[in-house]
């Protein structure tokens, strides 16, 4: 009775259990991060004000200083600007992370179309190839193709996602590199099978797990870039703290509070995701990226 033999179905659960265990801290970071996204797109939720609504200020502005009822106070039209901002930082990190989320997808795929060669000198020509775009400023390309573009954010998008993607295809060509030298990899050779089967089923599930911690490190600092672009005008036909920082400017004798509390909310919500995806990315244990934007 006391010896009976454990079917599948219990083996897999009390692997499922343990793995979980071991990875109690990165989850809890994980949950922190994704209820600090929540709470931005929660404050975004059926918000139908559109630039034209907020920066159009009457003849008698309707705007008042922060009180009690408006911590941040209200614009020239009498909207909250606390909400704007709320609203401002969830469109930051929309961006960021669908920019984050495509340049770690194209870097994989083009790593992917080296990783399979069996020479030594496979990624040669890419990391050439990255480091010689790598040499352009990142942020004056982005300017420049963005403005041409006149301000659109899917233009944004897709030149952070290649930036991103340039910049990290090296890394995670190296972390490949690194994984074929690993123990249980030269066992695998010298059991016989191939180099497909190695790379998909031992190498590529090393690096993939690395993936959510760059992801974690690359949005703060993607959401700043955005932030610093819509304040010059190319954050599109959408409420970006950017441009609430840049049309509070022009009224900062008439109300200064407009160009101030957008960046402190700006600065408070990267600086928290700053600090969890730094922790998210020690946690398993992902290098720190090279901040090139």
């Amino acid at each position: 009775m006391g010896n009976r033999r454990k079917s599948k179905s219990e083996l897999w659960a009390n692997q499922a259990l343990a793995k979980l265990w071991q990875l109690r801290f990165v989850l809890f970071l994980a949950s922190l991060y994704l209820l600090l996204a929540g709470w931005l797109f929660s404050g975004a939720h059926n918000v139908g004000v559109r630039p034209s609504d907020v920066y159009t200020v009457s003849e008698i502005p309707a705007w008042k200083a922060p009180d009690a009822e408006h911590w941040f106070g209200t614009t020239g039209t009498g909207l909250d600007l606390f909400r704007l901002s709320w609203v401002g930082m969830a469109t930051s990190f929309s961006v960021a992370a669908v920019a984050a989320a495509l340049g770690i997808g194209l870097a994989h795929l083009l790593v992917a179309l080296f990783v399979f060669d069996p020479g030594e000198k496979r990624f040669r020509l890419l990391n050439s190839a990255c480091r010689s775009v790598g040499i352009l400023p990142a942020m004056a390309v982005l300017i420049v193709l963005a403005g041409g573009s006149g301000g659109k954010q899917e233009v944004v998008i897709i030149v952070l996602a290649f930036l991103v993607c340039l910049h990290l295809a090296p890394v995670i060509a190296n972390w490949f590199r690194e994984g074929e030298e690993g123990f249980d990899v030269l066992a695998a050779y010298a059991l016989g099978l191939s180099r497909l089967e190695i790379v998909r089923g031992r190498v590529s599930r090393k690096v993939i797990r690395r993936y959510p911690g760059i992801f974690a490190a690359l949005v703060p600092s993607l959401m700043l870039v955005e932030t610093a672009l819509s304040f010059l005008g190319m954050g599109g036909d959408r409420i970006t703290c950017g441009s609430l920082i840049a049309y509070g400017q022009g009224l900062i004798i008439e109300a200064p509070w407009m160009a101030l509390y957008p960046g402190i909310m700006a600065s408070v919500v990267v600086l928290a995701f700053s600090l969890l995806g730094w922790l998210v990315n020690r946690a398993v244990r992902a290098e720190q990226i090279v901040r090139f934007l």
